[in-house]
C-alpha cells in the first residue's frame, strides 16, 4: 500500500500547488495521501494570508485525504528542524512515499549535496567562515564552493526548494530510510520573485505582494476566498510589538526563544526609529541575522516563547481535516498511534498545545477575527462536514 506524504505551507494556495499535488499523485500512484500543513505561521516567519482551516478544506478539494498540522513550535525554526518535524509526523502516520518540490529534479545530485552539507569538512568550514563574520548563507556558499567543483551543485544547492529537499532527505535517513521519494520540478517563476508571472503559475511571494496592493490574483489561485491583506497584518504586528517593548524590560526580552547575542538591543533601538514593520526588520537585519530569522524572533517575542525550547523538535499528531477515506485510514493505525491523535484542544494541555492556542489567538488579532481561535476546540467531521460548509 502506497501512503504518499506531502509537506505544504500554502501561503497562499495557488495553481502551482495544485500542479504539485496532481504531479505527486500521478508519479507515485498512491492508495492514500497525507499532507502536513504549517498552521497559521510559515517557516520563514510570515503570518499566513489564509487561515489553516480554509487551507485544509481546500486540500480536501484537491485530492488530499488527511491533513495533519505542523504546530507553531515545529514550524518556527530553521530548515533542518522544519524538515525533521514534518517527516516525523508523516512517518508516525504511516507514510512510505514522500514527494516534494525542487528546482533540481535529479535525486542523485541532491543526495550528493546532502552528503557534502552534512559532512565534518563542511561543518569545519562553516565554523571558520562564520567566525570571519560571514552570514550563514555566505559561509554555506563558500564552503560548498570549496568542497565541490560541480557547477550544477554550486548553482543549485542553495535554491529554496532544493534546500528543503536536502533537509527532507536528511530527515528520511534517520526517520524513514526505506521510504521512496518523488521529485516534482518547480514551474512558473522562482520562489523569491515579487512580480506576477505572465502564465497562470506565479510564486507565493509575488501573490502576497499583489495582495498587499489589492491587486486581482484570481487568475493564479483556485479560489480567492478567505485572503487577508499582508499590509494590515503587518500594521497590527508592529503595533503589538511596540506595546511589548513599551512594557517589558530588556532582561525579560532576553529570555525569549531566538533572542541572543544582544539582538534585543537592536530591537529596542530601531523600534523607536521605525514607523512600519517592514522598516523595522530592514533596520535590524544584519549578515548574521537575516530577515526570516528576525520575523521568527518577532513572533517568539509576541508569544513569549521561552528560550529553553530552543534546539528541540516539536511535533504532535493533530488532525486538521479529513475525508471519508481519511476516516477509514485512521482505523488501520496502531493503537499507540491512535492514542496520540488530537482532533480538538478541548481538555488538552501541554507545551505544544498551549503555545498553539496562544498563537491562534494572536493570529485572530492580526487578521481581525478575534474569535477564530475557537476553531481549535471543534472536531473535524470529515467529508460530510466539508461538503456542507462548501455548499452553505
Amino acid at each position: 500500500m502506497t501512503i504518499l506524504g506531502l509537506v505544504l505551507e500554502l501561503n497562499p494556495f495557488h495553481r502551482g500547488h495544485v500542479y504539485f499535488i496532481q504531479q505527486a499523485k500521478k508519479l507515485s500512484n498512491p492508495d492514500f495521501t497525507i499532507a502536513v500543513l504549517s498552521g497559521n505561521y510559515a517557516m520563514r516567519g510570515e503570518v499566513m494570508v489564509t487561515n489553516k482551516w480554509e487551507r485544509s478544506q481546500l486540500l480536501l478539494d484537491y485530492g488530499v485525504d488527511l491533513i495533519m498540522e505542523l504546530p507553531y513550535l515545529g514550524t518556527n525554526g530553521s530548515a533542518d528542524y522544519f524538515c525533521y518535524n514534518t517527516v516525523k509526523i508523516l512517518t508516525d502516520m504511516g507514510m512510505n512515499h514522500l514527494a516534494f518540490g525542487v528546482e533540481l529534479d535529479q535525486l542523485s545530485y541532491l543526495k550528493t549535496i546532502k552528503t557534502i552539507q552534512y559532512s565534518h569538512a563542511f561543518d569545519l568550514l562553516m565554523q571558520t567562515y562564520l567566525k570571519q563574520g560571514l552570514s550563514y548563507s555566505g559561509a554555506s556558499n563558500k564552503a560548498m564552493m570549496e568542497l565541490s567543483k560541480d557547477e550544477l551543485i554550486r548553482t543549485q544547492f542553495s535554491l529554496p526548494n532544493n534546500t528543503l529537499a536536502i533537509g527532507y532527505l536528511h530527515a528520511l535517513d534517520t526517520l524513514n530510510p526505506t521510504a521512496k521519494v518523488t521529485l516534482v520540478k518547480r514551474i512558473g517563476n522562482q520562489y523569491f520573485d515579487t512580480t506576477l508571472n505572465n502564465t497562470s503559475y506565479s510564486s507565493a511571494t509575488s501573490l502576497r505582494e499583489s495582495l498587499r496592493s489589492n491587486q486581482d490574483i484570481s487568475a493564479y489561485v483556485p479560489t480567492t476566498r478567505g485572503f487577508y491583506n499582508p499590509a494590515l497584518i503587518e500594521e497590527r504586528l508592529f503595533s503589538a510589538l511596540q506595546y511589548i517593548f513599551a512594557t517589558q524590560s530588556i532582561e525579560q526580552l532576553e529570555t525569549y526563544l531566538g533572542i541572543d547575542e544582544g539582538i534585543e538591543h537592536r530591537f529596542a533601538k530601531f523600534i523607536l526609529e521605525s514607523s512600519t514593520y517592514l522598516e523595522l526588520i530592514t533596520h535590524i537585519q544584519t549578515r548574521r541575522y537575516p530577515i526570516n530569522r528576525i520575523r521568527r524572533m518577532i513572533l517568539n517575542i509576541l508569544l513569549q516563547i521561552p528560550k529553553h525550547l530552543e534546539r528541540q523538535y516539536h511535533t504532535y499528531l493533530r488532525i486538521l481535516a479529513l475525508n471519508n477515506a481519511g476516516k477509514a485510514y485512521l482505523k488501520t493505525l496502531s493503537k499507540s498511534t491512535k492514542q496520540q491523535l488530537i482532533t480538538s484542544f478541548k481538555n488538552k494541555q501541554g507545551i505544544i498545545i498551549d503555545t498553539e492556542l496562544k498563537a491562534s489567538k494572536l493570529y485572530g488579532y492580526l487578521v481581525g477575527n478575534p474569535t477564530l481561535y475557537l476553531e481549535e476546540f471543534r472536531v473535524p467531521k470529515g467529508e460530510l462536514q466539508h461538503e456542507n460548509q462548501t455548499n452553505s
